[in-house]
């Protein structure tokens, strides 16, 4: 089952008196690519986020978000003052009373008030203890409801270039057709275009030569051996579909390979009708080659 690249995911936990949401997002990427915001005093459990990441997703770049909010429980949290903040705003106030002579006085209320003083004071244990086990089950939940949406994903894109393999095969059938009139079309012009060139002489038309110019067009005019190999390649490409591992690379490779072969089928062919028909086949590939850049 082939997954998108693309995809968002999302889940909130609760604990004690903490909320943890953890969102992600991912995009198409040559490789894997997990990107972790944390908050700044959970840093140090970026590497393992990233680790649980990688293990479920294989190609493209993932955006993981955390964020920890306090669910503002009085129980959890004590007012706490920074003396240290405190001690440098009254020395100021000091300094500016004497130098400029100043009568107001720097109140407790004021000082509260002041940036930095007055702080809440968290629960130092847990984010270490509590929250640690929880982030990993809640990351998991997240990535596991990313790669439900990349799995829908994946799956649209699994239909359409079913689709679009099947027409690719049905134009392929009707080059096989072309490719054994084209000989017959290229013997009926050259034998008119002698017979039109030779009226009014008394030259007989050799058939021997005529027969060795039929030859060497059909020989030079083969596609078979293109063809054979284009079948060869839409029918690796259709297995490479209902596989379970990350195959966007092997599809991309696959589809160079179909465009080089419609390719040489249009020059070689120099048949009007089958050229026409290697440039729809060009055009589709062109087409799968856009959706296939969006698949792990």
């Amino acid at each position: 089952m082939i997954r998108s690249m693309s995809g968002y995911g999302r889940k909130v936990a609760f604990q004690a008196s903490f909320q943890l949401t953890v969102e992600m997002r991912s995009v198409n990427h040559r490789f894997c690519e997990v990107v972790v915001r944390l908050p700044k005093s959970w840093g140090m459990l970026e590497g393992h986020v990233k680790k649980i990441v990688s293990q479920y997703i294989q190609r493209g770049r993932v955006e993981v978000n955390v964020a920890i909010e306090h669910s503002g429980d009085a129980h959890s949290a004590e007012a706490a003052i920074d003396w240290n903040q405190a001690e440098l705003y009254v020395q100021g106030a000091k300094q500016l009373v004497e130098r400029f002579s100043l009568q107001d006085q720097l109140t407790a209320k004021d000082l509260l008030l002041m940036p930095g003083v007055l702080q809440q004071k968290e629960d130092a244990t847990a984010p270490a203890e509590m929250l640690a086990e929880l982030l990993e089950e809640t990351v998991e939940a997240a990535v596991i409801d990313l790669l439900q949406m990349r799995q829908a994903e994946g799956q649209k894109l699994m239909r359409d270039l079913q689709q679009r393999l099947t027409q690719i095969g049905e134009w392929l059938k009707q080059i096989g057709e072309l490719a054994e009139a084209a000989v017959e079309e290229y013997r009926h012009r050259l034998h008119q275009r002698l017979t039109d060139a030779l009226q009014g002489f008394s030259f007989e038309l050799d058939q021997q030569r005529l027969l060795q110019e039929i030859v060497l067009f059909a020989e030079r005019s083969d596609i078979s051996e293109e063809t054979t190999r284009l079948e060869s390649h839409c029918a690796q490409f259709g297995e490479q579909l209902t596989k379970t591992e990350a195959v966007g690379r092997k599809l991309d490779f696959l589809l160079q390979e179909m465009n080089r072969e419609a390719n040489t089928i249009g020059s070689k062919a120099n048949y009007l009708p089958i050229q026409q028909l290697a440039v729809e086949i060009k055009t589709e590939i062109e087409k799968m080659r856009e959706q296939v850049q969006n698949i792990e």
